[in-house]
């Protein structure tokens, strides 16, 4: 007797049903081994100055910079965002209101950041900063990364939660809706400082970064 197999078809036209899950899109990607290109083709290059390339960009604490000229395609909008840095540095940043900028959407206004900030006794704890048009909220978490190690620290933002994760693990999280992050018209896209219009310049990492990049969507 011969036997009628209709479950697993069933169960096949069920999951070619199902729609895709919505995935962030990589709208600029700085591997930091040679230069400062994006490698995604988008055109986001980076115009570095004072800084070594040896296989990822050493930063000199004091004077070295990547800027990368606006984009519209960098302003989320309402949209998620994820940024990812990797760091290694042995250096801490200082007290009060010094730290080190490892990436910095925006100097002024609706932006989104990562940085290295002195919390509690943790000196150089990683940290995300997004500022939008509803609300705005700091989240740091995580060991001491002044180690001498590579260490990933990712910050992403949904529509209702602000995540920070460092090495794969969330060491941070805040439920809050930021709303609509708009960057400022002609405001550079910074890594490894704090950008001041008519200003000094400041925040200045030292150390080593790689693998920087942004997904919207």
């Amino acid at each position: 007797m011969k036997r009628r197999i209709v479950a697993p078809l069933l169960v096949g036209l069920a999951v070619a049903a199902m729609p895709a899950a919505a995935q962030a899109a990589v709208v600029a990607s700085w591997p930091l081994s040679s230069d400062a290109h994006d490698s995604t083709g988008h055109g986001h290059d980076g115009l570095p100055r004072n800084v070594v390339f040896d296989g990822s960009a050493l930063f000199n604490g004091s004077s070295s910079r990547i800027d990368v000229p606006f984009s519209s395609a960098l302003s989320p909008g309402s949209a998620n965002v994820i940024a990812t840095v990797q760091v290694n540095t042995t250096h801490r940043p200082g007290t009060g209101d010094q730290d080190f900028d490892l990436m910095r959407a925006s100097p002024t206004g609706k932006m989104y950041k990562i940085e290295l900030f002195p919390h509690g006794g943790v000196e150089a704890q990683a940290q995300c900063i997004f500022v939008g048009s509803s609300n705005r909220t700091t989240v740091h978490g995580g060991p001491s990364l002044d180690d001498g190690r590579w260490h990933t620290i990712v910050c992403r933002k949904t529509s209702n939660r602000v995540t920070l994760t460092v090495d794969g693990s969330s060491v941070g999280s805040a439920g809050i809706t930021i709303g609509s992050i708009g960057l400022k018209k002609g405001a550079v896209f910074a890594l490894g400082y704090k950008p001041v219009p008519g200003g000094s310049d400041g925040d200045f990492y030292n150390g080593r970064l790689r693998s920087a990049s942004v997904s919207i969507g």
